[in-house]
């Protein structure tokens, strides 16, 4: 256990928005792709609008999977399956139908069928591939005979087998007016595979002209892996790439400033997105790494180059977009992040709907905004949005020489303790693409608090980030509760403050540490009842627990305080299927309730605090804020409480969600 405590700052750049330019108008002459007329200034009233293109039960039971693109005249196309009956997927009856709109998604034209089978034959997870070249657009899509999906499948690659799930495509040579189909199963599919299919949303052509379509495929063992298929002829032959793999799912590619392809994956094996490389345009790739910022509930997702046409010393050729459900436990809160530096990190983020949602895709229109199609409801409606640079708070510098720098980090401990030395650490970012000249750090300190509160910031390399501990010595007398603390960062032309807010904790307990413990889940927990007096008239103060489990079931009790003789009264601090959780209700109805987005339950040690003052309930992990609500709520706020235990929560239905792993302490902090 380390003896000085650490807490996370978050230190964002004042780099103003608005920065980004347009595309040029189809029309026009297009200018070189180093030209400064291929950024104008955009719109000064952030744009964001968006229209509904399929509804749930208006034609068909359901419509899901969207693919979006935009043509080389402008037109853009939208497709998605139409789930005519209830099936999930195939097999199923499904059709692939397509709209088209010329005003950048204003309006459309009516829904058309371009994949549409009888005989309880479906075709469906459409994907979009456009030659910029040659004006042809490709629609990827899987046909199923019949009874036949990706998990029954069977090996082979025959073009004409019946037990065996297809690689079609539709394409057309009049911006998708009217349309062609083709099966390319023998060219791409290895016939020891079974389950093969094309991953939805988006495919690319990279700078050489070659067309790249993401598959996932299944192998005889069950397990899932991704591949490129590509084409160097405009369509004429494909080849497929080397496997990537295995835990994959549905992937996307881009293309990055310096030629390399970046591989974005789905997978079930971990709550973040999977990302691999490639030196030779799809063919074979790095093995895949977890991007821990890229937060992921196993979904379809999309990223995008911000405008392909920047020229490479342009610093617009290094912005990617990436949207997906920022979240861990549910397909909800989708979100549009931002990266200024070929996906190294991701520190704009806007979102979309923060409601259910579940796959989306994206392109870049004609007048230079931008085009997401996606599931909203989750699954109730095909929905259209455009938005552009000032709606996302796009921030990436224009002037090539300047970093953008970010200051953030989250740390064990996460608390600082009133009284005793404490080390604030302070993780400074460079999210630009040209290393950061030195510079120099500074913290401001509430009254009466001590400290080395400067630093020497380092050259930064683009991507790579330097850290810096500060020593923080809190007042004896400082409260129980949040208190702000002031960051100024200078480097070079970078001059900017911002205050974070930070929990500390006094020495005033209404209940002393808990022994460290092992607990199994089933039986065990640490009967704290004795303490309930101390706790029970607490209105407001600061719950802390540190931790460690690999267990992540429905609920798991760090601490619980409740009524044993009322239905859903209580006071808990938990981890929901890993996820920190805090409640305070009585006979189910919640004064207040508080849910994180990431995973605890991996093994390592975690300090996760819930701190209630007259503003309201905050909840902390591992030094950084993560929830909040302005309803204050604790033990005092919930009356007939009479039980209060560590690793267990009773109610009077029996259930004790008991906690496997290990908590090396938790304790209660008076406010006042």
């Amino acid at each position: 256990m380390k003896t000085a405590r650490s807490v996370s700052l978050l230190l964002l750049t004042a780099l103003g928005a608005g920065l980004l330019g347009a595309a040029p108008s189809p029309a026009a002459e297009p200018p070189a792709p180093d030209s400064a007329a291929q950024t104008a200034p955009v719109s000064p009233e952030p744009l964001f609008e968006s229209t509904v293109l399929a509804t749930a039960g208006q034609g068909a039971h359901t419509y899901r999977i969207p693919a979006l693109d935009t043509l080389p005249d402008g037109t853009l196309l939208a497709t998605y399956d139409r789930r005519n009956d209830n099936a999930a997927d195939l097999p199923g009856n499904l059709d692939v139908m397509v709209r088209r709109s010329t005003d950048n998604g204003r309006t459309w034209t009516a829904p058309q069928a371009i994949a549409d089978f009888d005989g309880g034959i479906g075709a469906g997870d459409p994907s979009m591939v456009v030659d910029r070249e040659t004006g042809r657009v490709f629609v990827f899509y899987a046909y199923g005979p019949k009874g036949i999906g990706f998990f029954n499948s069977g090996t082979g690659n025959a073009n004409d087998a019946v037990n065996s799930l297809h690689a079609d495509y539709a394409y057309s040579d009049d911006g998708g007016v009217t349309w062609a189909t083709r099966r390319i199963t023998q060219e791409i599919k290895d016939p020891s595979w079974e389950g093969m299919f094309a991953s939805s949303g988006t495919g690319i052509q990279l700078s050489t002209g070659r067309l790249v379509q993401q598959y996932a495929f299944r192998k005889a063992d069950g397990s899932i892996w991704a591949a490129s298929a590509y084409s160097d002829d405009h369509g004429d032959t494909w080849k497929m790439g080397n496997p990537v793999g295995p835990l994959m799912d549905e992937n996307k590619t881009v293309e990055l400033a310096d030629g390399r392809v970046m591989l974005n994956s789905r997978t079930s094996s971990a709550k973040t997105r999977l990302v691999a490389y490639s030196d030779d345009g799809g063919i074979t790739y790095s093995t895949p790494v977890p991007d821990d910022e890229l937060i992921d509930p196993t979904n379809n997702a999309a990223i995008m180059r911000y405008d392909a046409t920047a020229g490479a010393q342009r610093p617009e050729s290094h912005w990617l977009l990436f949207s997906n459900t920022a979240s861990t436990t549910a397909r909800h809160n989708l979100t549009v992040k931002m990266s200024c530096n070929d996906g190294l990190t991701w520190p704009t983020s806007r979102v979309v709907e923060a409601g259910g949602a579940a796959y989306s895709t994206m392109t870049r229109l004609a007048d230079g905004t931008f085009g997401l199609l996606y599931e909203s409801g989750p699954y109730q409606h095909i929905t259209f949005a455009r938005f552009d640079a000032a709606w996302l708070g796009a921030d990436c510098p224009t002037n090539q020489g300047h970093p953008k720098l970010e200051a953030r980090t989250a740390v064990p401990e996460g608390l600082l303790t009133a009284g005793g030395m404490n080390t604030v650490e302070v993780r400074v970012t460079n999210h630009g693409h040209r290393a950061s000249v030195p510079g120099r750090a500074s913290l401001r300190l509430p009254s009466g608090w001590n400290g080395d509160t400067s630093r020497r910031i380092p050259a930064i390399a683009a991507g790579a980030t330097a850290t810096l501990r500060f020593p923080v010595l809190p007042s004896a007398g400082t409260p129980s509760g949040e208190h702000n603390v002031s960051v100024t960062l200078k480097a070079g032309a970078t001059a900017n403050s911002t205050t974070t807010p930070m929990l500390v904790v006094g020495r005033d307990r209404a209940l002393d540490p808990t022994p460290a413990k092992d607990y199994d889940g089933a039986s065990s927990y640490t009967d704290l009842t004795p303490s309930l007096p101390d706790a029970a008239s607490l209105t407001r103060g600061v719950i802390t627990a540190r931790f460690r489990t690999t267990k992540a079931p429905v609920a798991a009790t760090l601490l619980s305080a409740s009524d044993t003789g009322a239905p859903s009264t209580n006071v808990t601090l938990s981890l929901n299927s890993g996820v920190p959780h805090f409640e305070a209700r009585a006979g189910g109805v919640y004064s207040a309730k508080l849910d994180g987005t990431k995973s605890l339950a991996d093994g390592r040690d975690h300090t996760l605090a819930v701190a209630v003052t007259d503003a309201g309930t905050v909840m902390y992990a591992d030094g950084v804020r993560i929830a909040s609500t302005t309803a204050p709520s604790l033990f005092g706020q919930t009356s007939g409480l009479t039980g209060l235990w560590a690793g267990r929560n009773v109610d009077n239905g029996g259930a004790q969600w008991h906690f496997a792993g290990h908590i090396e302490q938790v304790s209660v902090h008076r406010a006042d």
